[in-house]
Protein backbone atom coordinates (compact mmCIF):
# COMPACT_ATOMS: atom_id res chain seq x y z
CA UNK A 1 0.00 0.00 0.00
CA UNK A 2 1.37 3.78 -1.07
CA UNK A 3 1.38 6.56 1.18
CA UNK A 4 -2.22 8.91 1.22
CA UNK A 5 -0.50 11.15 -0.19
CA UNK A 6 1.12 9.07 -3.29
CA UNK A 7 1.14 11.04 -6.47
CA UNK A 8 1.29 14.64 -4.69
CA UNK A 9 4.38 16.42 -5.64
CA UNK A 10 5.59 19.22 -3.59
CA UNK A 11 8.24 21.74 -4.56
CA UNK A 12 9.71 22.58 -0.83
CA UNK A 13 11.44 25.84 -1.15
CA UNK A 14 11.73 26.34 2.61
CA UNK A 15 14.44 26.24 5.18
CA UNK A 16 15.61 26.29 8.61
CA UNK A 17 12.28 24.80 10.65
CA UNK A 18 9.09 25.59 10.11
CA UNK A 19 8.84 25.23 6.08
CA UNK A 20 11.11 21.96 6.38
CA UNK A 21 8.61 20.85 9.29
CA UNK A 22 5.68 21.26 7.21
CA UNK A 23 6.88 19.57 3.98
CA UNK A 24 8.41 16.57 5.89
CA UNK A 25 5.24 15.67 7.50
CA UNK A 26 3.74 15.86 3.62
CA UNK A 27 6.49 13.47 2.92
CA UNK A 28 5.94 11.01 5.53
CA UNK A 29 2.03 11.04 4.61
CA UNK A 30 3.71 9.73 0.96
CA UNK A 31 3.78 12.93 -0.97
CA UNK A 32 7.25 13.09 -3.24
CA UNK A 33 8.97 16.32 -1.91
CA UNK A 34 11.24 17.97 -3.81
CA UNK A 35 13.76 20.23 -1.77
CA UNK A 36 14.97 23.58 -3.85
CA UNK A 37 18.11 25.03 -2.08
CA UNK A 38 20.45 27.65 -2.99
CA UNK A 39 24.28 27.02 -4.03
CA UNK A 40 25.58 27.22 -0.67
CA UNK A 41 22.58 25.38 0.73
CA UNK A 42 19.35 26.29 2.96
CA UNK A 43 20.12 28.23 6.14
CA UNK A 44 19.31 25.51 8.60
CA UNK A 45 22.27 23.21 7.14
CA UNK A 46 24.95 25.58 8.95
CA UNK A 47 22.84 26.38 12.03
CA UNK A 48 21.74 24.36 15.52
CA UNK A 49 23.27 22.31 17.59
CA UNK A 50 26.07 20.15 15.39
CA UNK A 51 24.89 16.65 15.58
CA UNK A 52 27.84 14.34 13.80
CA UNK A 53 30.29 14.55 10.43
CA UNK A 54 29.98 18.05 10.54
CA UNK A 55 25.95 17.59 10.22
CA UNK A 56 23.32 19.99 11.54
CA UNK A 57 20.80 18.37 14.02
CA UNK A 58 18.08 21.02 12.73
CA UNK A 59 18.44 20.17 8.96
CA UNK A 60 19.03 16.01 10.17
CA UNK A 61 15.44 16.60 12.16
CA UNK A 62 12.99 18.20 9.52
CA UNK A 63 14.20 17.10 5.83
CA UNK A 64 13.49 13.07 5.78
CA UNK A 65 12.20 12.08 2.73
CA UNK A 66 13.06 14.51 0.23
CA UNK A 67 15.41 14.85 -2.55
CA UNK A 68 17.80 17.87 -2.99
CA UNK A 69 18.22 19.75 -5.98
CA UNK A 70 20.19 22.81 -5.78
CA UNK A 71 20.30 25.59 -8.07
CA UNK A 72 20.80 29.28 -8.71
CA UNK A 73 17.40 31.33 -8.77
CA UNK A 74 19.27 34.35 -9.33
CA UNK A 75 20.45 33.36 -12.83
CA UNK A 76 17.85 33.17 -15.72
CA UNK A 77 18.62 29.65 -16.28
CA UNK A 78 18.54 28.45 -12.49
CA UNK A 79 15.23 30.36 -12.33
CA UNK A 80 13.71 28.84 -15.61
CA UNK A 81 14.68 25.30 -13.98
CA UNK A 82 12.52 26.09 -10.42
CA UNK A 83 9.98 27.44 -12.91
CA UNK A 84 9.07 23.95 -14.68
CA UNK A 85 9.72 22.08 -11.48
CA UNK A 86 6.94 24.31 -10.49
CA UNK A 87 4.76 23.53 -13.27
CA UNK A 88 5.18 20.03 -12.59
CA UNK A 89 4.48 20.16 -9.06
CA UNK A 90 0.99 19.97 -6.98
CA UNK A 91 1.86 22.77 -4.43
CA UNK A 92 4.49 24.76 -3.35
CA UNK A 93 5.78 25.79 0.25
CA UNK A 94 8.05 28.53 1.03
CA UNK A 95 9.37 30.57 4.07
CA UNK A 96 10.75 33.93 3.00
CA UNK A 97 10.34 37.10 4.14
CA UNK A 98 7.48 39.38 2.69
CA UNK A 99 8.33 40.09 -0.86
CA UNK A 100 11.29 37.73 -1.14
CA UNK A 101 9.68 35.01 -3.43
CA UNK A 102 8.49 37.99 -5.78
CA UNK A 103 11.74 39.06 -6.17
CA UNK A 104 13.05 36.22 -6.85
CA UNK A 105 10.22 35.20 -9.65
CA UNK A 106 8.19 32.62 -7.65
CA UNK A 107 6.16 34.38 -6.40
CA UNK A 108 2.42 32.94 -6.34
CA UNK A 109 1.04 35.37 -8.26
CA UNK A 110 3.30 34.57 -10.95
CA UNK A 111 2.94 30.43 -10.39
CA UNK A 112 -0.54 29.94 -9.91
CA UNK A 113 -1.25 32.54 -13.21
CA UNK A 114 0.54 29.52 -15.44
CA UNK A 115 -0.68 26.83 -12.98
CA UNK A 116 -4.45 27.65 -11.91
CA UNK A 117 -4.19 24.33 -10.24
CA UNK A 118 -1.15 24.61 -8.07
CA UNK A 119 -1.70 25.16 -4.16
CA UNK A 120 1.03 27.88 -2.91
CA UNK A 121 1.45 27.99 0.76
CA UNK A 122 3.75 30.99 2.35
CA UNK A 123 4.81 30.30 6.06
CA UNK A 124 6.27 33.90 7.62
CA UNK A 125 7.08 34.62 10.56
CA UNK A 126 4.38 37.99 11.35
CA UNK A 127 2.31 37.80 7.48
CA UNK A 128 2.55 40.49 4.34
CA UNK A 129 2.06 43.74 6.51
CA UNK A 130 2.03 45.45 10.08
CA UNK A 131 4.91 47.47 11.69
CA UNK A 132 7.14 43.60 12.01
CA UNK A 133 6.29 41.81 8.70
CA UNK A 134 9.60 42.58 7.30
CA UNK A 135 11.67 41.60 10.20
CA UNK A 136 13.34 38.04 10.65
CA UNK A 137 12.27 36.04 13.68
CA UNK A 138 13.23 32.96 15.61
CA UNK A 139 11.54 31.21 18.03
CA UNK A 140 12.18 33.16 21.16
CA UNK A 141 10.84 36.25 19.37
CA UNK A 142 7.81 34.39 18.71
CA UNK A 143 7.46 33.35 22.30
CA UNK A 144 8.10 36.49 23.87
CA UNK A 145 5.50 38.67 21.52
CA UNK A 146 2.82 36.26 22.40
CA UNK A 147 2.66 35.82 25.15
CA UNK A 148 3.60 32.06 26.04
CA UNK A 149 7.19 33.28 27.64
CA UNK A 150 5.79 35.48 30.13
CA UNK A 151 3.19 32.74 30.86
CA UNK A 152 5.97 29.96 31.33
CA UNK A 153 7.58 29.39 34.62
CA UNK A 154 6.19 30.28 38.15
CA UNK A 155 4.46 33.76 38.42
CA UNK A 156 7.09 35.23 40.97
CA UNK A 157 9.75 34.37 38.58
CA UNK A 158 11.33 36.10 35.27
CA UNK A 159 9.90 35.18 32.17
CA UNK A 160 10.82 31.55 30.54
CA UNK A 161 11.58 30.70 27.50
CA UNK A 162 10.05 26.92 26.02
CA UNK A 163 12.18 24.26 25.64
CA UNK A 164 10.50 23.11 22.54
CA UNK A 165 9.87 25.46 19.05
CA UNK A 166 5.78 24.96 19.60
CA UNK A 167 5.69 28.27 17.26
CA UNK A 168 7.50 26.19 14.72
CA UNK A 169 5.37 23.13 15.19
CA UNK A 170 2.29 24.99 15.34
CA UNK A 171 2.53 26.70 11.99
CA UNK A 172 4.07 23.37 10.58
CA UNK A 173 0.79 21.61 11.33
CA UNK A 174 -1.41 23.97 10.47
CA UNK A 175 -0.07 24.49 6.65
CA UNK A 176 -0.43 21.01 6.58
CA UNK A 177 -3.26 20.72 7.37
CA UNK A 178 -4.17 24.15 5.11
CA UNK A 179 -3.16 22.28 2.62
CA UNK A 180 -4.42 18.62 2.69
CA UNK A 181 -7.73 21.00 2.74
CA UNK A 182 -7.27 22.86 -0.45
CA UNK A 183 -5.87 18.97 -2.23
CA UNK A 184 -9.36 18.15 -0.73
CA UNK A 185 -11.05 21.16 -2.37
CA UNK A 186 -9.21 20.90 -5.91
CA UNK A 187 -10.53 17.19 -5.94
CA UNK A 188 -14.26 18.91 -6.07
CA UNK A 189 -13.68 21.95 -8.20
CA UNK A 190 -10.34 21.44 -10.12
CA UNK A 191 -8.65 25.29 -8.54
CA UNK A 192 -5.80 25.30 -6.82
CA UNK A 193 -5.13 27.81 -3.55
CA UNK A 194 -3.36 30.34 -2.30
CA UNK A 195 -2.40 29.56 1.14
CA UNK A 196 -1.13 32.34 4.04
CA UNK A 197 -0.17 31.89 7.35
CA UNK A 198 2.68 33.04 10.44
CA UNK A 199 3.99 31.92 13.31
CA UNK A 200 2.89 35.32 15.17
CA UNK A 201 -1.26 34.14 14.40
CA UNK A 202 -0.28 30.43 14.85
CA UNK A 203 1.22 30.58 18.25
CA UNK A 204 -1.59 32.74 19.39
CA UNK A 205 -3.80 30.07 17.84
CA UNK A 206 -2.13 27.41 20.70
CA UNK A 207 -2.82 29.57 23.30
CA UNK A 208 -6.17 29.55 22.79
CA UNK A 209 -6.99 28.69 26.25
CA UNK A 210 -5.16 31.04 28.46
CA UNK A 211 -6.64 33.72 25.58
CA UNK A 212 -10.10 32.65 26.53
CA UNK A 213 -9.70 32.51 30.09
CA UNK A 214 -7.85 36.22 29.98
CA UNK A 215 -10.83 37.21 28.05
CA UNK A 216 -13.74 36.17 30.62
CA UNK A 217 -11.29 37.57 33.19
CA UNK A 218 -11.63 40.74 31.51
CA UNK A 219 -7.86 41.45 30.73
CA UNK A 220 -5.99 39.93 27.81
CA UNK A 221 -3.41 39.05 30.50
CA UNK A 222 -2.09 35.89 29.21
CA UNK A 223 -0.13 35.74 32.56
CA UNK A 224 -2.55 36.02 34.59
CA UNK A 225 -4.96 33.29 32.52
CA UNK A 226 -1.68 30.74 32.55
CA UNK A 227 -2.09 31.48 36.78
CA UNK A 228 -6.32 30.66 36.75
CA UNK A 229 -5.44 27.46 33.74
CA UNK A 230 -2.76 25.77 36.42
CA UNK A 231 -4.63 26.36 39.13
CA UNK A 232 -1.85 28.66 41.02
CA UNK A 233 -4.31 31.01 42.37
CA UNK A 234 -6.56 29.19 44.53
CA UNK A 235 -5.67 29.64 47.88
CA UNK A 236 -4.29 25.88 48.52
CA UNK A 237 -2.53 25.30 45.31
CA UNK A 238 0.59 23.18 45.54
CA UNK A 239 0.68 21.80 41.68
CA UNK A 240 4.25 21.91 40.32
CA UNK A 241 7.06 20.24 39.77
CA UNK A 242 9.22 19.18 42.97
CA UNK A 243 13.12 17.48 43.34
CA UNK A 244 12.93 14.50 45.22
CA UNK A 245 15.54 13.11 48.08
CA UNK A 246 17.19 11.42 45.07
CA UNK A 247 17.37 14.59 43.30
CA UNK A 248 15.19 13.20 40.49
CA UNK A 249 11.99 15.32 39.49
CA UNK A 250 8.00 14.54 39.60
CA UNK A 251 5.40 16.81 38.97
CA UNK A 252 2.41 16.62 41.47
CA UNK A 253 -0.67 17.84 39.25
CA UNK A 254 -2.76 18.73 42.19
CA UNK A 255 -4.57 21.90 42.46
CA UNK A 256 -5.44 21.44 46.48
CA UNK A 257 -3.21 20.49 49.46
CA UNK A 258 -5.79 18.94 51.54
CA UNK A 259 -5.97 16.24 48.27
CA UNK A 260 -2.48 14.97 49.32
CA UNK A 261 -2.83 14.92 52.99
CA UNK A 262 -3.03 11.74 53.56
CA UNK A 263 -0.85 10.27 51.02
CA UNK A 264 2.85 12.16 51.80
CA UNK A 265 2.67 12.74 55.40
CA UNK A 266 0.28 10.08 56.40
CA UNK A 267 -1.62 12.11 58.45
CA UNK A 268 0.34 14.77 59.18
CA UNK A 269 -1.56 17.24 57.16
CA UNK A 270 -0.90 19.44 54.74
CA UNK A 271 -0.25 23.55 54.93
CA UNK A 272 -3.40 25.80 53.25
CA UNK A 273 -1.44 28.96 52.51
CA UNK A 274 -0.34 28.74 49.27
CA UNK A 275 3.76 29.78 49.86
CA UNK A 276 3.85 28.20 52.86
CA UNK A 277 1.97 24.69 51.32
CA UNK A 278 4.14 24.29 48.64
CA UNK A 279 7.23 24.58 50.14
CA UNK A 280 6.46 22.48 52.90
CA UNK A 281 5.17 19.67 49.88
CA UNK A 282 8.97 20.87 48.49
CA UNK A 283 10.91 19.73 51.85
CA UNK A 284 8.69 16.72 52.46
CA UNK A 285 9.39 15.60 48.85
CA UNK A 286 13.13 15.84 49.75
CA UNK A 287 13.11 13.65 52.53
CA UNK A 288 12.75 10.12 50.89
CA UNK A 289 13.93 8.83 46.62
CA UNK A 290 11.37 9.95 43.86
CA UNK A 291 10.12 5.87 43.22
CA UNK A 292 8.79 6.40 46.74
CA UNK A 293 6.54 8.93 46.00
CA UNK A 294 5.10 8.09 42.63
CA UNK A 295 4.15 4.27 44.72
CA UNK A 296 2.71 6.00 47.29
CA UNK A 297 0.95 9.05 45.59
CA UNK A 298 -0.38 6.28 43.30
CA UNK A 299 -1.82 4.12 45.73
CA UNK A 300 -3.51 6.92 46.81
CA UNK A 301 -4.33 8.25 43.07
CA UNK A 302 -2.86 11.23 43.02
CA UNK A 303 -1.85 12.58 39.83
CA UNK A 304 1.67 12.72 40.11
CA UNK A 305 4.33 12.06 37.32
CA UNK A 306 8.37 11.86 36.77
CA UNK A 307 9.66 14.62 35.18
CA UNK A 308 12.16 13.07 31.84
CA UNK A 309 14.21 13.25 30.25
CA UNK A 310 14.94 12.38 26.82
CA UNK A 311 17.33 9.77 27.50
CA UNK A 312 14.91 8.59 29.72
CA UNK A 313 11.81 8.78 27.19
CA UNK A 314 12.90 7.60 23.70
CA UNK A 315 14.04 3.94 25.27
CA UNK A 316 10.64 3.14 26.52
CA UNK A 317 8.66 3.19 22.88
CA UNK A 318 10.56 1.73 19.95
CA UNK A 319 7.26 2.62 17.69
CA UNK A 320 7.87 5.78 18.45
CA UNK A 321 11.10 6.58 16.18
CA UNK A 322 12.31 4.64 12.88
CA UNK A 323 16.14 4.27 11.71
CA UNK A 324 17.61 5.89 8.28
CA UNK A 325 20.87 4.91 6.65
CA UNK A 326 22.56 8.67 6.27
CA UNK A 327 25.20 8.50 3.49
CA UNK A 328 28.12 10.56 6.27
CA UNK A 329 26.50 9.55 9.80
CA UNK A 330 25.38 5.93 9.09
CA UNK A 331 22.57 4.61 11.10
CA UNK A 332 20.52 7.91 12.44
CA UNK A 333 17.65 7.67 14.69
CA UNK A 334 14.54 9.82 14.34
CA UNK A 335 11.27 10.44 15.36
CA UNK A 336 8.52 8.60 13.42
CA UNK A 337 5.25 11.12 12.30
CA UNK A 338 3.12 10.19 15.70
CA UNK A 339 -0.03 9.41 12.73
CA UNK A 340 -1.73 5.88 12.06
CA UNK A 341 -3.74 4.34 9.76
CA UNK A 342 -5.50 1.01 9.94
CA UNK A 343 -4.48 -0.40 7.14
CA UNK A 344 -1.12 1.27 7.15
CA UNK A 345 0.80 2.95 4.91
CA UNK A 346 4.86 2.17 4.66
CA UNK A 347 6.76 4.24 6.09
CA UNK A 348 9.52 6.94 5.02
CA UNK A 349 12.71 5.99 5.75
CA UNK A 350 14.89 8.06 2.92
CA UNK A 351 17.43 10.00 4.83
CA UNK A 352 17.61 13.93 5.33
CA UNK A 353 19.31 14.49 1.37
CA UNK A 354 22.75 15.93 0.76
CA UNK A 355 23.06 19.21 -0.97
CA UNK A 356 22.02 19.03 -4.22
CA UNK A 357 22.67 15.40 -3.92
CA UNK A 358 19.36 15.00 -6.68
CA UNK A 359 20.50 17.54 -8.50
CA UNK A 360 21.04 15.69 -12.10
CA UNK A 361 18.41 13.39 -11.05
CA UNK A 362 16.04 15.74 -10.85
CA UNK A 363 16.81 17.49 -14.12
CA UNK A 364 16.94 14.80 -16.14
CA UNK A 365 13.38 14.08 -14.84
CA UNK A 366 12.64 17.57 -16.64
CA UNK A 367 14.09 16.29 -19.92
CA UNK A 368 17.32 18.35 -19.51
CA UNK A 369 20.36 16.50 -21.31
CA UNK A 370 23.46 15.59 -19.04
CA UNK A 371 25.42 17.80 -21.69
CA UNK A 372 23.15 21.06 -20.59
CA UNK A 373 23.71 19.73 -16.86
CA UNK A 374 27.22 19.68 -16.88
CA UNK A 375 26.94 23.44 -18.74
CA UNK A 376 24.80 24.58 -15.93
CA UNK A 377 27.62 22.98 -13.28
CA UNK A 378 30.25 24.59 -15.16
CA UNK A 379 28.87 28.07 -14.73
CA UNK A 380 28.35 27.58 -11.38
CA UNK A 381 24.12 27.45 -12.20
CA UNK A 382 24.41 23.99 -10.42
CA UNK A 383 26.45 23.12 -7.37
CA UNK A 384 29.31 20.10 -8.30
CA UNK A 385 30.07 19.29 -5.00
CA UNK A 386 28.61 19.28 -1.27
CA UNK A 387 30.35 21.94 0.45
CA UNK A 388 30.82 21.70 4.45
CA UNK A 389 28.07 23.14 6.80
CA UNK A 390 28.55 26.63 7.44
CA UNK A 391 29.74 27.49 10.70
CA UNK A 392 29.58 23.70 11.74
CA UNK A 393 33.50 23.73 13.24
CA UNK A 394 32.67 21.15 16.89
CA UNK A 395 30.51 18.86 18.04
CA UNK A 396 27.13 20.75 20.15
CA UNK A 397 28.26 23.98 19.24
CA UNK A 398 25.01 26.17 19.18
CA UNK A 399 24.00 29.27 16.63
CA UNK A 400 21.16 31.47 16.89
CA UNK A 401 18.30 30.57 15.22
CA UNK A 402 16.75 33.10 12.88
CA UNK A 403 13.32 32.55 10.86
CA UNK A 404 12.13 33.42 8.03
Amino acid sequence: MSGPLAGVRVLDLTHFVAGPWCTMLLADLGAEVIKLEPPGGEIGRGMGSVFTAGESAIFLGFNRGKRSISLDLKQPEGLAAALKLAEQADVVVQNFRPGTAERLGIGAGKLRAKHPRLIYCTISAFGPDGPYSSRPANDPIIQALTGSMSATGQPESRPVRMGVSLPDFAAAVLAATGILAALHSRSANGSGSTIDLNLLDTQLYAQTDLISAATAAGAMNPEAAAQEVDGEDEPDSIRGAYVCGDGLSLWLDTAHASSTSSAPTRGAGMPHAPRAGRERVAALLRTRPRKHWLDLLGQERTRAVPVLGLSDVLPSGPHRTLEVNHPSIGRLRQIRTPVTMEPPWPTVNTPPPRLGQHTREVLRELGFLDNEIDRLAARGIVPTAVPTPRNCTTPNQTHTKEQQ
